[in-house]
């Protein structure tokens, strides 16, 4: 999953609990402190 510019609160908190953080931050393209941000932002829990 590439995140794009916006992404839903529904596709992250998918995305986060199927797929293991740095894995997907790796696909993403951003560190697994820049994701764990984002969720807190996004108030995805991890």
């Amino acid at each position: 999953m590439e995140l794009p510019n916006t992404v839903t609160r529904e596709k992250l908190y998918e995305e986060v609990w199927k797929t293991p953080g740095r894995q997907l931050a790796e696909r993403c393209g951003v560190s697994d402190v820049a994701l764990a941000k984002i969720c807190r932002k996004m108030n995805v829990p991890r």
